[in-house]
């Protein structure tokens, strides 16, 4: 059940007054059982296959832990935990390449495989899983209780897309007496209906524009090349933010705090500010566990950081799926995040000190923007060809300012939910002094609140019909 349906709102509802409902010694294995109906609803298969690893994950784990130089152990574990993710999403990439290698030496290589349907979320739970591993070889203590592991594991909120959470985010919280709190439902209400508007009203109204624009047989020119770029950003971040305010939202209502995943990343100054900002838990993850352990090998040679860095980011872009675009799409970051800490290292540095409103701040931020709207379009571009000829219309300025894709009502779309949410990060400091003086007027406040709510709910309702999966889903 995709999470903006009214199924999903019928389900969290059940599973909230329930939960609430019967003993508290009953609360995990109950979470435990919805989120299995949850994952199985899209196929009883992901069930077995998402509770092979977890007995996997927890078995291993304790046997690590027992061990007096677990990390001698550590690599065979995170291969086993990597299989799966191996076979199911990137076998048949694999696959294809080998072939298309034999055919260009002459070889008659043409292996086939039969259909594989990728499960939901196994990108995830399998970096997780490897999280745990590697916390427990450097000395982190396990998750003794085989219930809460299976609920750390499956907890249905972050299970599909993330946030990927680790161990010490959530052993106390599992641990806890969690008991209801008014201020916890109320902000996982406000959190699920801003996802709701984000991914209903604002990622679905883009994504058709953009489907448009990187088409296979469309031939955009200069223009419609920028709108989609544009236009592709802003529905995967509207899409997966909203994915995100939803999940931290439902488990919020289950006493469970999840760390954000998002924190306006269109408002950076720097590359590294970005990623500091962009998918968070990702980010952290390939950070601490792909990143470091490369540069810790290689501390000797500290020339080797900025390859690392590149190898890092291309991984991080194999993860998104089985693409060339998408390593591409890694390495171009790779190499924007190398410029950061080298050659642009003090231009980016002035502008994060001299602020939003300076000459440099500015002019920090355009360079940002643009060059993750190029590196968009290789992450949503079907090929490399296709992505080469997106950007031979922007170099060679094709057709001009005339679209040849997209109508002007496109344009316009794209270009209003661009400016609307620049105005939104304009005013972010603004906002924070108003809130502060509406804390002391809040009577003031709560007529305005209940209004944007409830515009925000019949836009939400209006346009639900429109709703398509989350991008994200198929990571």
């Amino acid at each position: 059940m995709i999470f903006t349906s009214y199924t999903y709102l019928l389900f969290l509802g059940g599973a909230f007054l329930l939960y609430w409902s019967i003993p508290r010694a009953w609360r995990n294995a109950f979470l435990v059982g919805m989120s299995y109906a949850f994952y199985c609803s899209w196929r009883w298969q992901y069930g077995v296959l998402l509770l092979g690893v977890t007995a996997f994950t927890y078995l291993y784990g304790a046997f690590l832990a027992k061990r007096a130089e677990p990390r001698r152990w550590l690599m065979l574990g995170v291969a086993i935990e990597l299989t799966p993710l191996l076979f199911f999403k990137y076998l048949p990439f694999f696959v294809e390449n080998l072939n298309g290698v034999g055919g260009l030496v002459g070889l008659p290589v043409s292996l086939r495989l039969p259909e594989i349907i990728l499960p939901l979320g196994i990108s995830f739970f399998t970096f997780q899983g490897i999280a745990y591993l590697v916390d427990l070889a450097s000395g982190a203590e396990p998750i003794r209780k085989p219930l809460d592991f299976v609920l750390y594991k499956a907890l249905w909120p972050q299970l599909i897309a993330g946030p990927i959470i680790r161990p010490d985010e959530i052993r106390e919280q599992l641990e806890a007496d969690r008991a209801i709190d008014y201020a916890d439902v109320a902000e996982g209400a406000k959190r699920i209906v801003n996802g709701f508007f984000k991914k209903a009203v604002l990622a679905d109204t883009l994504a058709p524009y953009v489907d448009g624009v990187f088409a296979a047989q469309a031939a955009p020119g200069f223009v419609d090349t920028i709108a989609g770029m544009v236009g592709f950003g802003l529905q995967i971040y509207f899409d997966f933010s909203g994915y995100s305010d939803i999940a931290i939202g439902s488990a919020r209502l289950f006493g469970f705090r999840f760390p954000e995943n998002f924190a306006l990343p269109y408002a950076s100054r720097s590359f590294q500010q970005f990623w500091g900002r962009w998918h968070m838990s990702l980010s952290r993850w390939i950070r601490d566990y792909v990143f470091t352990p490369m540069l810790f090998a290689s501390r000797h040679r500290p020339r080797l950081a900025a390859l690392w860095l590149v190898t890092a980011m291309a991984a991080c872009g194999f993860w998104h799926g089985a693409r060339w675009t998408f390593i591409v799409w890694g390495i171009i970051h790779g190499l924007l995040l190398v410029l950061n800490q080298s050659l642009l290292r003090g231009f980016f540095a002035r502008a994060e000190r001299a602020g939003r409103a300076s000459f440099v701040g500015i002019a920090a931020w355009v360079l940002v923007m643009f060059a993750v709207a190029v590196a968009w379009l290789f992450f949503r571009a079907q090929s490399l060809d296709q992505a080469a000829a997106m950007l031979s219309a922007l170099v060679h300025f094709r057709g001009g300012f005339a679209p040849m894709v997209l109508r002007e009502n496109g344009l316009l779309v794209i270009a209003a939910i661009f400016l609307a949410l620049l105005g939104y990060q304009v005013l972010t400091a603004p906002a924070l002094v108003v809130k502060r003086w509406a804390a002391r007027a809040p009577r003031l406040l709560q007529p305005l609140t209940g209004a944007y709510y409830c515009l925000v709910v019949m836009a939400t309702i209006v346009l639900e019909s429109n709703t398509k999966a989350f991008v994200y889903f198929q990571f």
